[in-house]
């Protein structure tokens, strides 16, 4: 497998994910390609419920056989929670982001929501573009709003915006970051 190249990476993922039957879909900038303006992107991030990232990462070596490090296990930004394994196959390395929403419940039901699609041919599932925005509103960087907006901008009126709604109303009842509702108003000013 060419670890320089993501798509390729999010493919055997997720193939990966697929035969062990762990909930997951496609998250990040591979993904915002296809829902608002594309960015470059190395790495590949999906969205989970519930990642054992030690197994994980013991899967991909085993399955893939790719040698792999947990750099990071459960690390806070915001609302999410990330957990990062580290592929290195020869000299090429490349990270998976293991990405959930603080709320369990919410990951649940955004990955409940995620659809089937396709990628180089290849079946792949994604977040919805409505948990795609809400993930980045949990999020907390900059780019991550940035990348909200673009999705909000790109799709308009194809958006369901009163589902992001609800979601970021009940998340901003248990999120104790109460910047959620102030970075859902401003991914949605023009």
């Amino acid at each position: 497998m060419d670890l320089a190249d993501p798509v390729a990476v999010a493919l055997a993922v997720a193939d990966c994910l697929r035969a062990e039957a762990l909930p997951h879909a496609l998250y990040g900038g591979l993904l915002l390609a296809a829902y608002g303006d594309a960015r470059e992107t190395k790495d590949v991030d999906l969205a989970v419920v519930n990642p054992d990232a030690a197994a994980v990462a013991a899967l991909l070596d085993r399955r893939l056989g790719l040698r792999t490090m947990l750099a990071f296990e459960g690390q806070s930004f915001g609302g999410v929670v990330v957990s990062r394994v580290t592929l290195v196959e020869g000299e090429e390395l490349n990270t998976l982001d293991l990405v959930e929403p603080a709320d369990a419940a919410y990951a649940r039901r955004a990955l409940e929501r995620s659809i089937e699609s396709t990628l180089r041919k290849k079946p792949i599932r994604v977040l919805s573009p409505e948990d795609f925005v809400v993930f980045k509103l949990l999020s907390s960087r900059e780019r991550d709003l940035e990348d909200a907006r673009s999705v909000v901008r790109g799709l308009g009126s194809e958006l369901d915006e009163a589902l992001v709604e609800r979601e970021v109303r009940a998340l901003a009842t248990t999120d104790t970051d109460s910047r959620l509702t102030e970075r859902w108003r401003s991914a949605r000013r023009p």
